[in-house]
């Protein structure tokens, strides 16, 4: 199984990524109440919503990053060249090869609602990676920060990126293409962060390090200056999205550090969005209604994609037939989710979940 995660986890501790299993062991009949309730929750979202695969460009897997409003889906698929997978672009039922920068692979990771497509891409001879635009079948080479790689992850409809890189030191930053240039966005304090949120105010959001790098904040860039937003209480946080009205999301840990929690930050207070009961969850991207999206643990150790919507979350299931892994990756103004779950055999798939 591939899984493309996000800078956002990558910056957290490995502890972050298994926190659901980390949990103190509950006696075996709470669990099973536990597992019973989850599945009865999943059973009544589920029908709520369809879900349908969106195949890939020849190869065995594919995954979505992001959606726009019109339900056009970007992300990446394997070809049925061994060991190439490309950025592709899904709409009207059919999925496009947006192909590279003249390198082997590539992988599109955001779209806005005028149909433009970043992400990153090997150039000529795969010795790194470069942030890429592709609009109008043309995809344009956007450089990065001086090191070996760089990546576009989302941009709105004004055409500003944001994104990060590999400095000349090998550090990872955060960035922002704007006007033509590339700006470096900096840090808490710490050497490394990334950014995976932009709105139409040009507010970035994301993730960086505190001074001495034992630690990780959530932050909001505005006008220049990076501001610490803080945690859930533990010491790591990062910010996956922000929406139009300045409504931030992502993860945290809670005080102690064993277990992550999607939140919810609106000017200067936080929300605890909870889990599916497993004890694990991530919020990956909010609309401009409010709705959030991400991924969750359950109880009997299945890890699902989540809709919350007025304080209530709700499982979206899986694919029929398919392993019980699947996660959302962003949703659109017209609740539209853009997501990934996992087949019977293993392999990862695109999938869109729509309400029935």
């Amino acid at each position: 199984m591939r899984i493309r995660w996000k800078w956002a986890t990558l910056l957290l501790p490995v502890s972050l990524l298994v926190a659901c299993s980390d949990q103190p062991s509950a006696p075996k009949d709470s669990q099973a109440a536990a597992a019973a309730a989850a599945r009865a929750s999943l059973s009544a979202g589920a029908r709520r919503f369809t879900i349908k695969e969106l195949g890939t460009l020849g190869g065995a897997t594919s995954d979505a990053q992001a959606i726009n409003d019109n339900g056009w889906v970007v992300g990446a698929s394997d070809l049925s060249q061994a060991g190439a997978s490309h950025a592709f672009l899904w709409k009207e039922g059919r999925m496009m090869d947006l192909g590279t920068l003249g390198g082997t692979s590539s992988k599109a990771l955001g779209i806005n609602d005028a149909g433009e497509v970043v992400g990153s891409s090997q150039v000529a001879g795969d010795a790194s990676w470069h942030a890429f635009r592709w609009s109008h079948g043309k995809m344009t080479d956007l450089g990065g920060l001086g090191g070996s790689y760089a990546e576009g992850f989302v941009i709105n409809d004004a055409g500003d990126v944001a994104g990060g890189g590999l400095t000349p030191d090998n550090a990872f930053h955060a960035a922002l293409w704007r006007h033509g240039t590339v700006k470096d966005l900096g840090t808490l304090g710490g050497t490394q962060s990334y950014s995976n949120g932009l709105n139409n105010s040009d507010l970035v959001v994301g993730g960086a390090n505190i001074t001495g790098d034992l630690t990780q904040h959530a932050f909001l860039w505005k006008d220049g200056a990076m501001r610490d937003l803080g945690t859930l209480g533990g010491g790591y946080a990062g910010a996956s999205h922000i929406n139009g009205p300045g409504i931030v999301v992502g993860g945290s840990t809670l005080a102690g550090d064993v277990t992550t929690h999607a939140f919810l930050w609106q000017r200067g207070r936080w929300r605890d969005l909870g889990d599916l009961g497993g004890g694990y969850s991530y919020a990956q991207w909010i609309n401009d209604a409010g709705q959030v999206v991400g991924g969750s643990s359950l109880a009997d150790g299945a890890y699902h994609a989540f809709l919350w919507n007025h304080g209530a979350m709700t499982d979206l299931g899986i694919l029929p037939g398919g392993s019980d892994v699947s996660w959302a990756q962003a949703i659109n103004n017209r609740g539209q989710v853009a997501g990934v779950a996992i087949t019977a055999t293993g392999e990862s798939r695109a999938v869109l979940w729509e309400t029935r």
